[in-house]
């Protein structure tokens, strides 16, 4: 028989993790453990998972916050089930998920990566957005067209962290990895394909919130587009040589790469800010060193900006 584990990592998360921690309990295929792992929350949310300690597992990090990467990977490592799904504490689970995963594993028994669009709703639960391309059917992908699908199909992705569900072993060989930063999730998405086909049920049976205390909603502009130059330069570099992206995929990167440096390098000629104007530079610098030139119109823009910000 399978075993479901739902964890929920948390860190200050008491405006919405008692929604999230409900819709974990209320899957009609129940979970066989739930889990929530606290990384140190200085605000109520030990207290609100307190209220169902008789119906979940709750594990708490006195030397935290670790960050969101490391609070993910350690959720992981406390869960017994065979096949894990991640759900951040903002975020929802619709009651047949759980059941719509089982369904599709006696379909496909050797797949061990799953996943299901989702809605993204506001800090009030009203949604904002839908996925135009669900057709209720399940579809299966090889590590290659997932990470095409996943880069193609949606605003901006086919899904989202609430909805997926992995084998306990792709963990052992694809931990989620902290120097991928901000968009970690997708890192850990586009490896996963090198060891397992994945299944896609495309029914909207996840939430995805947006608000203002997310790790995005946070963070500063100018804070927001460095880390993701860095996070997409990362990306170039491990995967420029590489037999498992195709050149399609490897353009992804490429394109975003080059929108974010030198959207970094641009915020930092428009405010006369010299540590933004340097931190452009070198990771323009370290674009072309791995072979990937600006287009014409920004090596222009850069050119005659540089005469005056030497």
């Amino acid at each position: 028989m399978r075993t479901f584990s739902i964890v929920i990592p948390t860190c200050n998360g008491a405006d919405f993790i008692e929604q999230a921690l409900l819709s974990a309990l209320n899957q009609t295929r129940k979970a066989d453990e739930i889990i929530v792992s606290d990384d140190n929350s200085s605000d109520q949310t030990m207290a609100i998972c307190q209220k169902y300690k008789d119906k979940i597992r709750i594990y708490h990090n006195p030397n935290g916050p670790s960050g969101f990467v490391n609070g993910w990977n350690k959720a992981i490592t406390y869960a017994t089930g065979e096949y894990i799904s991640i759900l951040h504490q903002d975020d929802l689970l619709a009651p047949t998920f759980l059941e719509e995963v089982e369904k599709a594993l006696c379909i496909y028994p050797k797949v061990r990566h799953f996943f299901v669009p989702c809605n993204y709703i506001d800090g009030e639960g009203i949604s904002i957005q839908e996925p135009d391309y669900c057709d209720n059917l399940i579809h299966q992908y090889t590590g290659k067209d997932y990470v095409i699908a996943y880069q193609t199909m949606g605003h901006p992705h086919i899904h989202r962290c609430p909805g997926v569900i992995t084998h306990k072993d792709i963990f052992k060989v694809c931990p989620y990895r902290e120097e991928a930063g901000h968009i970690a999730d997708d890192d850990f998405f586009y490896r996963v394909g090198q060891y397992t086909d994945v299944v896609g049920i495309l029914k909207p049976l996840a939430s995805y919130r947006l608000h203002q205390k997310s790790e995005t909603g946070h963070l500063k502009n100018n804070l927001l587009v460095q880390r993701l130059a860095k996070d997409y330069l990362y990306q170039i570099k491990q995967w420029k040589n590489s037999s498992f992206i195709d050149k399609r995929s490897y353009a992804y990167f490429v394109r975003w790469a080059k929108y974010y440096i030198f959207s970094e390098y641009w915020i930092g000629v428009k405010q006369k800010n010299r540590k933004l104007i340097i931190k452009g530079k070198k990771d323009l610098c370290e674009l072309e060193n791995v072979g990937e030139k600006l287009p014409l119109k920004m090596k222009m823009v850069y050119f005659f900006t540089s005469l005056f910000f030497r």
